[in-house]
């Protein structure tokens, strides 16, 4: 490989920064959530973007679009990308930086004459977060045969109004096949949302495992009653019973990660009737648990839900425990972590082997492509989050090693 092919970090910085004022609120928070009009600007911009790159852009019938480069020969193409939806007061980092980096990296090719042997397209997933619809990492769910287009289509937001319905107001409602079944191989860079790069002071993140995911929505439901007239021997508190498997749930996972990676979170909880003086008559509670070894996040959701029965019924509570998403820990492939290993080294950084805690469209991916995952820093940990940064010298390290990969990948026989 060579090194004639530059990357601008100014050019990919101004991407970054141009992108990250569609859905910024007062406070810096991203608001992008799937559907609204921030994400629909943030699309048409990105696609706009793509097609000044001389890219062929299609979108298929879930909303996730595909830029196309064409290659010299009719062959399975290399693909790499990520999404641009965001959470709820999130940041401009996650998952942009693995959607603009492969755009500038087109655009450096193109300045460079570049063509390589095999096609490379770049994929903006849909409904990566998962916040509006339910099911995270939902555009590569479906691109990948593991959910059914009908069956997305029919998901339904808070409000009833179908992924279908969302994405035909958008103009986002696509006829094409993604194909990713048919990738010679797909790379995502994404921020690492994490502190181990950060701390030690590392140039990229070469991922080995990304941990399994499950979700849960589990509902206490004990009497909703007056909070001044019912004496405490005589309540059934759904709150009581939730907060009391909440610090179970702590205790649950604390224990299992002793000798595993596990990790436990009650992120979300629903309180009704939610009002100061009544006794509350039902919790829903949004249950995150997650692992890289299979073996010990089953063992964790059991116990999970073992703990949540006792609690229950000791204190005279239904419990019911509905698992919403359960994703296998998923390995990269040993080949993509090699060529990845490589163009670290050809570029010149340094680099760990390390494991993934947060899910990432990769994972999906890895049922039916060789995939690999690429981390660049997140300053002091921190995502999901108007404080998410990722320096404009660290985009362009990992930016050159996605590039070096990426055209070694598309010039090999």
């Amino acid at each position: 490989m060579t090194n004639e092919i530059a990357i601008r970090k100014d050019r990919l910085w101004d991407s970054i920064q141009t992108l990250g004022r569609i859905g910024e609120t007062d406070d810096g928070a991203m608001m992008r959530v799937t559907g609204s009009d921030a994400d629909r600007r943030a699309r048409d911009r990105v696609v706009e973007w793509f097609r000044a790159a001389d890219m062929d852009v299609a979108v298929d019938p879930v909303g996730n679009v595909v830029a196309r480069r064409a290659g010299r020969v009719d062959a399975p193409p290399v693909v790499t990308g990520s999404h641009i939806d965001t959470v709820p007061a999130g940041g401009k980092f996650d998952g942009t930086v693995g959607v603009l980096g492969p755009l500038e990296i087109v655009r450096a090719w193109n300045a460079a004459g570049l063509e390589t042997d095999r096609p490379i397209h770049v994929v903006v997933f849909t409904e990566e977060e998962g916040t509006r619809f339910g099911t995270g990492l939902l555009g590569s769910l479906v691109a990948t045969g593991r959910l059914r287009t009908d069956d997305a289509l029919a998901l339904e937001d808070e409000d009833g109004v179908t992924l279908a319905e969302t994405l035909r107001e958008m103009g986002y409602d696509g006829r094409a096949d993604l194909g990713l079944s048919d990738a010679a191989a797909f790379i995502e860079m994404h921020v690492e949302q994490g502190p181990v790069l950060d701390r030690s002071d590392t140039a990229v993140g070469v991922v080995e495992t990304v941990a399994g995911i499950t979700h849960h929505r589990v509902t206490f439901e004990g009497e909703a009653d007056h909070a001044g007239n019912t004496p405490m021997e005589m309540r059934r508190d759904a709150y009581a019973g939730a907060a009391e498997f909440t610090l179970e749930l702590e205790r649950t996972a604390r224990r299992h990660a002793e000798t595993s990676n596990t990790v436990g979170t009650v992120g979300k909880s629903t309180v009704a009737p939610n009002g100061t003086n009544v006794i509350p008559g039902r919790v829903d509670l949004g249950v995150d648990i997650r692992d890289t070894d299979g073996e010990h996040l089953r063992d964790a959701v059991s116990s999970a839900k073992d703990r949540a029965r006792e609690i229950a019924s000791r204190r005279e509570l239904d419990c019911r425990w509905r698992s919403l998403l359960d994703v296998s820990p998923t390995a990269m492939s040993p080949e993509i972590i090699r060529r990845l290993i490589g163009a670290v080294r050809d570029s010149g950084y340094d680099y760990r082997r390390m494991l993934s805690g947060a899910g990432h469209d990769a994972m999906n991916v890895a049922a039916v492509a060789p995939t690999g995952l690429l981390f660049v820093p997140s300053r002091d940990g921190v995502s999901h989050s108007p404080a998410e940064y990722t320096s404009p010298e660290d985009l362009y390290a990992g930016t050159r090693v996605l590039e070096a990969a990426l055209r070694d990948l598309a010039t090999s026989e």
